[in-house]
């Protein structure tokens, strides 16, 4: 029903299912950076979806939710190095049939949207998406281009200097066209 990819190593679907609504697996971790690709690969029954949910070896499990996945939603990624010490307060108490291991775990609990919804997730947590990729590369340009142009001088202006100029037309068709491709395909860059 789930599987993950944690970054460098080949996909897992094998989870231990604790109850009607409760999946854990031990994650094998190299080190301390991680990224985990959680999918589904079977749909959610309708109106429901998977509450992510993560623990590093701690000598009590400290579950920290970090995001979830739905049938509109099949696949999340998620940066979970910041996640090695336990929450000051507020950890979730999940999935309590789970011995502490000396393993990090990833658990999924499936529940209707409703309640998802209602969940926030751990605050060192970051649920990577194209959309907060283009929205960070748009702020980047408008920053660039608002600060290109508070150097802005008519022809008149410009005194001679060894300097090299650009005008600003060009960096204004140049923060235009790319935009439009960013909005278009924002992963042309990697091409």
């Amino acid at each position: 029903m789930f599987g993950y990819i944690i970054s460098g190593q080949l996909p897992c679907t094998t989870f231990e299912r604790l109850s009607e609504t409760q999946f854990v697996s031990n994650l094998t971790v190299a080190n301390t950076s991680l990224h985990i690709v959680v999918f589904i690969t079977e749909p959610f029954p309708e109106g429901f979806g998977g509450a992510i949910y993560f623990n590093w070896p701690n000598p009590e499990p400290t579950w920290q939710y970090l995001g979830f996945i739905s049938n509109t939603k099949p696949s999340a990624i998620f940066k979970a190095s910041q996640l090695q010490s336990p929450p000051e307060s507020g950890a979730a108490v999940m999935f309590g049939g789970v011995v502490a291991t000396a393993q990090p775990q990833l658990g999924i609990s499936a529940l209707p949207l409703s309640e998802i919804e209602q969940l926030t997730t751990a605050h060192d947590t970051t649920s990577l998406s194209v959309s907060s990729h283009v929205l960070f590369v748009q702020k980047m340009l408008d920053n660039l281009y608002n600060y290109i142009s508070s150097f802005a001088v008519t022809q008149q202006q410009m005194t001679p200097s060894s300097d090299m100029f650009v005008k600003i037309s060009t960096v204004t068709q140049w923060y235009e066209r790319f935009k439009s491709r960013m909005t278009s395909d924002p992963n042309f860059w990697k091409k």
